[in-house]
């Protein structure tokens, strides 16, 4: 992985030096990691909403299954949480801009790659609590 100067200063090269250029490159990768946040939250939602309807139903399924209900559920908040903390919070990209266009680039790397790790958490956190809720949902259906 290249460090945040190294892609920087390609970056500015691939703009042929337009720091406004690379700055809107830097921009719209933001906007991508914001959207996939979003996306994750809206499927948490869906995972809470179908709790609501379902839940009481999946939990008396089996001690099993309400564990493994509860604990998807939770680590799916928690999933949410990391993202909205880490990626939806907001931090102007502009509040990076130097008269350097290079240390601009370098410092909105930094918050790129910062909110992209906290993105990646998150969608660990969710892809186990799916897995867990998707588990218990699993045992009502084999109960039945």
């Amino acid at each position: 992985m290249r460090s945040e100067v190294d892609e920087a200063r390609l970056i500015l090269d691939l703009c042929k030096g337009d720091g406004l250029r690379a700055f809107e490159m830097v921009h719209a990768q933001l906007g991508v990691l914001v959207l996939r946040a979003q996306v994750m939250l809206s499927l948490s939602g869906i995972v809470i909403t179908v709790t609501g309807f379902s839940g009481r139903a999946i939990a008396q399924t089996s001690l099993v299954a309400r564990v493994c209900i509860v604990a998807g559920l939770v680590v799916v908040l928690l999933a949410a949480a990391v993202a909205v903390a880490g990626v939806l919070r907001l931090k102007w990209l502009t509040q990076a801009l130097t008269n350097d266009p290079l240390t601009t680039l370098r410092k909105g790397l930094a918050i790129r790659n910062k909110k992209t790790r906290s993105l990646s958490i998150a969608l660990v956190l969710f892809v186990a609590g799916f897995t867990l809720y998707c588990a218990a949902v699993a045992q009502l259906l084999v109960a039945a």
